[in-house]
C-alpha cells in the first residue's frame, strides 16, 4: 500500500453513503486499487508478458494521472483537499488469466475481471458491477479512505496493429471500445497499459460523474445532467447557444484534452459535475458549504462554578440531486471540535470529539465572571461551524426551537433568576392549542389490526396507501418471516403477483394526514437477506413540495429501528417510504405528531419544536405540591418559526397535606400525641415514603415538615417533639417549635409555665388532662412518652408501668389501613427507637447520635427540611 499523502484514517465510509456510493465527489480521500491482468497461454495464445520495469512504469503513470486532479484543485485557492492511497497489491503481482485480452475486443475484460471477483469472493462472474461495488467498498473501510475504485490494466506493451505492423496499445475492433473506458459512480475503469497519463485522469473524471465533451459518436449532450449538483453538460460540442466558445476541458479528446492537461484547467461547468462547484467565492464548494447542527442545553451550576453543557452535534449533508446513482446525502464534514467563549471573548475548546456525529456531556469550569456563554460546534479542516447555542449566567443555553424557556424557584420574588436560584427539576411541560384541545397526533401498529385488508374505519387521522406497481391501492396486514410474533403492512405487487411487506423504490409506503404534523416516525425493519437495507422517508407539505428526506443507517435482516422525519415549521401532509439504494424494509407501525409533554431537568429548560405557527398553551405542573407557577397556563405564539423566550417562575407555597397551625396535629383534633405519629406511620406502610402527588391533596396533614414529601422524619419530628416536651429539660418556647405550632401537647407532669412560654395560661386551664403514671411510681422520660401510646401499639415496647386505662387502639376513620400496623410490629426487639425507625425508614431521614431512648434533651437532624422549618433546637443543659 502506498499513501501519497499523510492524514489520519477514517474508521467508516462517510456520513450518508451507502456500499453503492463510492465515488459522489471529488474530495477528501480516494483509495484505488490497480489490477494488473497476465495471460497465462492456457486458452489465448499469450502475446504479452508484463516485466518489472513495465510494473514500475504503468505505475509512475497512474500516480501521475489521479494526482492531476489534486494539483488542478490546488490551483483554485480552496480548502479543501485531494488524496490518494494506491493499493498496488495487485500490480506487484499480476492476477493470471487465461485470456489475452488486449487481443481480444473491449468486452473480454468482463471474463478475466469476473474471475478475479469470484477468486475474492465477489460474484463476478454473475454480476460483475455489483461484485467490484462491494469490493470497492470494502476496500474503502480496508484503507480508511472516502471513496475507492478499480482500475483495471490490460498489458498492451508488445500489442501490434495487424494491418500496420506497428505498436497499436487498443483493443480488436468489434467492442464498444478500443481504448480506455470507465463505469461511473464510482466502478472501475479498463485502459490498455499504454495509454498516456492523460487518459487515466479523462477517466478517473467519468468515475466521478463527469461527461464527455467532445464531438463524434458516443458523446455526451450539452442536455446531460449528471453529478451532485445534476450539473449541466455546458461544454458539450453540440452546446447551441448564440456564441458558446468551447473550452478546453480534461473531458474532451485529442490537442484540447492534451492542452487542458498541460495547463491544469478545465471549465466551471466540468468541474461542477465532480463536486467543485463554490457559488458564494468562499473557498468551500457547494457541497460542503453546509453548517454543522448543535443541538444542546446548558447551565451554571454557581456552587461549582462548573457549566454543564450536554447535547448532540453532527454534520449536515447537502440534498443530492445526481439525476443518476442512488441519489445519497452525503457529507465529509466532522464535528472537529465543541468549542465556548465568555462575552465575546476567545472561542475555547471544550472538546475535540473528531467525529461526523457525537454525543456529548461537557463540564468546564469557569473561574472567572461572567455574562453571557456562546457555544458552537466547528469542522476543522472547511472552517465551517454550527449555529451558536447562547445562555447567560441565570438563564440555561438551549439551542433554536419553536418555543423555549426555562423554569425557577423565584426565592427572592423579583421575578428574576438569580444564579443561586435552583431551577425547577423534573416540573413538567405539556403543549395544547391555545383553547386547551390536544395537539394532532396518533398511531397506528400492524400488530393492532386484524389480518388482511386494512378497513379505513379503522385508521384515525392517517389514512394507508402505496405507490407504485400495484392496481389495489389499500394495504394488508399479515405476518412475515422477517420477525416471528410481527406483523407488517403489506401491498399487492401487480408486476409479482404477491403480496409483499417489502417497500423499495418501485414500491412505497404511503401515509396521508389528517391534518399537518411536524414529525413522523416509522418503525422499519431489514427485509433483504444477503444486504443490509436502507430505510429513507421523504415529507411532502399540502402541495406536494418535497420538503425534507431522511436516511436510515443500514439495517440488517430481520433487524429493527425507528426512523423519524422532523419539519421545523410542521407543514408534513404526507410521507412516502421505501428502501434506499436498490434495498428494501418492511414496516409494523407509523407514529405521527410531536411528543407533546416535557419534563424539565436539572438545567431547567423547556422546549418544543416542530410546530407551525399559531398559538399554544403551556400546561406547567411542578413536581413537588410546595411549588407553584405564577401562570401555569401561558400563552405563547410562534411566529415565522420562532417565538419568545418563556420564563416560568414558581413559588414557594404550603403543602396541601401539611397542617399551618399546628404542624404535628396530623388528624386536626388540635392536639399533638402519638396517634398523630402512628397515622404517619400506618401511611408509609401502605403508600410508603414518597413524594406527594397532585392526587393526593386531601387528607390528614402527614407532611410535617412541609417538604412535599412523607417520609419517616415526619413521623420522628412528631414523636421528637412528645419527647422533648416531657423530658423536663428547658429549652425553646412551643410557640416556635415548628411541630407544636400555637396548640398544647400532652405532657407527664406540669412543666414551668415560663418554659412553655404561655404567659400566664396553665395547662390546665386549657382543659388538656394530664395522664399520671397508673402505678403511682415516677416513670423515666422516656417511658412517660410511651404511656401516652396504646399498649397494642407498643407490644413488646410497652413500659411495665404503662397506662392499662390506655390500651384501646386509637385510628383515624380517615386511615385506609388493612390492619393497624404497631410500633412492636415495626421494629425488632433490642434496638433503641431511633434506630429502629431509621431500620425500617432509612429514606431521607438522619437521627442524632444519641438515642431518643436515653431520653436526653435532644432533636432530630432533620435532613432535607425546607429552609421555612429549621430543625429543632437542642433544649438548654
Amino acid at each position: 500500500m502506498e499513501m501519497l499523502e499523510k492524514r489520519n484514517l477514517l474508521a467508516a465510509a462517510p456520513l450518508g453513503a451507502t456500499e453503492m456510493d463510492t465515488a459522489e465527489f471529488m474530495l477528501g480521500r480516494v483509495a484505488i486499487t490497480p489490477v494488473f491482468f497476465e495471460s497465462n497461454g492456457s486458452i489465448d495464445p499469450e502475446s504479452q508478458n508484463w516485466t518489472a520495469d513495465e510494473i514500475d512504469e504503468v505505475l509512475a503513470k497512474i500516480r501521475e494521472g489521479v494526482n492531476w486532479w489534486s494539483e488542478t484543485l490546488d490551483t483554485l485557492d480552496t480548502v479543501h483537499s485531494l488524496e490518494f492511497v494506491i493499493n498496488d497489491e495487485y500490480a506487484k503481482t499480476p492476477v493470471q488469466t487465461p485470456y489475452e485480452l488486449i487481443d481480444r475486443n473491449s468486452e473480454g475484460y468482463q471474463l478475466a475481471a469476473g474471475a478475479f471477483m469470484d477468486s475474492l469472493g465477489y460474484p463476478g462472474s454473475s454480476a460483475l458491477q455489483n461484485a467490484v461495488m462491494s469490493f470497492n467498498h470494502d476496500q474503502r473501510i480496508a484503507l480508511g479512505t472516502d471513496w475507492a475504485f478499480t482500475l483495471f490494466v490490460v498489458d498492451s506493451s508488445d500489442d501490434v496493429n495487424p494491418t500496420t505492423g506497428e505498436h497499436d496499445g487498443l483493443f480488436a475492433k468489434g467492442g464498444l471500445f478500443q481504448g480506455a473506458f470507465a463505469f461511473s459512480g464510482g466502478l472501475f475503469m479498463v485502459t490498455p497499459s499504454t495509454r498516456p497519463a492523460s487518459t487515466i485522469t479523462h477517466e478517473m473524471g467519468h468515475i466521478f460523474w463527469a461527461r464527455d465533451e467532445y464531438d463524434g459518436k458516443g458523446a455526451s449532450s450539452w442536455t446531460d445532467r449528471r453529478g451532485y449538483y445534476n450539473a449541466q453538460n455546458l461544454n458539450a460540442a453540440d452546446n447551441p447557444t448564440p456564441g458558446f466558445v468551447h473550452e478546453n476541458s480534461i473531458m474532451r479528446s485529442g490537442f484540447p484534452l492534451t492542452e487542458a492537461y498541460n495547463q491544469h484547467v478545465s471549465p466551471t461547468a466540468t468541474l461542477a459535475m465532480i463536486g467543485w462547484q463554490d457559488s458564494d467565492d468562499n473557498g468551500i464548494f457547494d457541497v460542503l458549504d453546509v453548517p454543522l447542527d448543535l443541538q444542546g442545553i446548558g447551565h451554571f451550576d454557581l456552587a461549582t462554578t462548573t457549566y454543564h453543557f450536554d447535547g448532540h452535534a453532527t454534520a449536515v449533508a447537502l440534498p443530492n440531486k445526481n439525476s443518476q446513482g442512488p441519489q445519497s446525502d452525503i457529507t465529509l464534514n466532522r464535528v472537529s471540535e465543541i468549542q465556548y467563549r465568555l462575552d465575546d471573548g476567545p472561542w475555547i475548546v471544550a472538546s475535540q470529539p473528531d467525529q461526523q456525529v457525537v454525543d456529548f456531556e461537557l463540564e468546564v469550569v469557569i473561574d472567572q465572571g461572567f455574562s453571557r456563554i456562546d457555544w458552537r460546534a466547528v469542522d476543522g479542516s472547511t472552517g465551517i461551524t454550527s449555529n451558536v447555542v447562547h445562555g447567560t449566567i441565570g438563564a440555561p443555553a438551549i439551542s433554536a426551537n419553536n418555543i423555549t424557556g426555562f423554569a425557577f424557584l423565584d426565592q427572592d420574588n423579583n421575578s428574576v433568576r438569580a444564579g443561586s436560584e435552583p431551577f425547577l427539576t423534573n416540573a413538567s411541560a405539556t403543549i395544547r392549542h391555545a383553547d386547551g384541545s390536544p395537539l394532532f397526533s396518533g398511531r397506528v401498529e400492524a400488530n393492532e389490526l386484524p389480518n388482511g385488508t386494512i378497513a379505513s374505519d379503522s385508521l384515525s387521522g392517517v389514512s394507508l396507501t402505496n405507490q407504485g406497481y400495484s392496481l389495489n391501492r389499500q394495504l394488508e396486514v399479515a405476518s412475515s418471516p422477517i420477525a416471528s410474533n410481527q406483523k407488517f403492512f403489506q401491498s399487492f405487487n401487480s408486476q409479482l403477483i404477491v403480496l409483499s411487506e417489502r417497500w423499495n423504490k418501485r414500491q412505497g409506503f404511503v401515509a396521508e394526514f389528517d391534518e399537518n404534523v411536524g414529525e413522523v416516525r416509522l418503525q422499519i425493519w431489514g427485509a433483504d437477506h444477503q444486504a443490509l437495507s436502507y430505510g429513507r422517508i421523504e415529507a411532502y407539505d399540502s402541495a406536494g413540495q418535497l420538503i425534507k428526506r431522511v436516511t436510515s443507517e443500514g439495517i440488517a435482516y430481520g433487524m429493527s429501528t425507528q426512523l423519524t422525519i422532523q419539519d421545523d415549521r410542521g407543514r408534513i401532509a404526507e410521507i412516502r417510504a421505501f428502501g434506499h439504494a436498490e434495498t428494501s424494509i418492511a414496516i409494523s407501525a407509523v407514529e405521527f405528531g410531536i411528543e407533546d409533554q416535557y419534563t424539565i431537568d436539572e438545567s431547567g429548560a423547556l422546549k418544543f419544536n416542530h410546530l407551525a405557527d399559531g398559538q399554544y398553551m403551556i400546561e406547567l405542573s411542578p413536581e413537588n405540591l410546595i411549588h407553584a407557577f405564577e401562570q401555569p397556563n401561558p400563552i405563547v405564539n410562534i411566529v415565522d418559526g420562532t417565538s419568545e423566550g418563556l420564563v416560568a417562575i414558581a413559588h414557594r407555597v404550603t403543602s396541601p397535606r401539611h397542617n399551618p397551625l399546628i404542624a404535628g396535629d396530623v388528624n386536626q383534633d388540635q392536639i399533638v400525641t402519638a396517634n398523630d405519629a402512628l397515622i404517619i406511620i400506618n401511611d408509609l406502610n401502605v403508600n410508603q415514603p414518597r413524594l406527594l402527588t397532585a392526587n393526593e391533596i386531601h387528607g390528614e396533614f402527614i407532611d410535617v415538615n412541609n417538604d412535599g414529601t412523607v417520609t419517616a422524619l415526619d413521623a420522628l419530628l412528631v414523636i421528637n417533639t412528645l419527647m422533648k416536651q416531657t423530658s423536663g429539660g428547658e429549652g425553646e418556647s412551643p410557640q416556635n417549635d415548628p411541630v407544636l405550632g400555637e396548640a398544647p401537647v400532652a405532657q407527664s407532669s406540669p412543666p414551668d409555665e415560663s418554659d412553655l412560654g404561655i404567659g400566664g395560661e396553665t395547662l390546665a386551664s386549657r382543659g388538656l388532662a394530664l395522664r399520671n403514671d397508673a402505678s403511682g411510681n415516677d416513670a423515666s422520660s422516656h417511658d412517660a412518652v410511651l404511656t401516652q401510646w396504646p399498649r397494642a401499639v407498643l407490644g413488646d415496647f410497652a413500659p411495665q408501668h404503662a397506662s392499662t386505662d390506655y390500651i384501646e387502639p386509637i385510628v383515624d376513620a380517615k386511615l385506609k389501613t388493612p390492619t393497624l400496623t404497631t410500633i412492636g410490629t415495626l421494629l425488632p426487639e433490642k434496638l433503641p427507637l431511633s434506630e429502629q425507625i431509621s431500620e425500617k425508614f432509612p429514606e431521607n431521614l438522619v437521627v442524632n447520635e444519641l438515642l431518643l431512648s436515653t431520653m436526653e434533651s435532644e432533636s432530630i437532624a432533620t435532613a432535607g427540611l425546607a429552609e421555612s422549618n429549621q430543625p429543632l433546637s437542642n433544649a438548654a443543659n
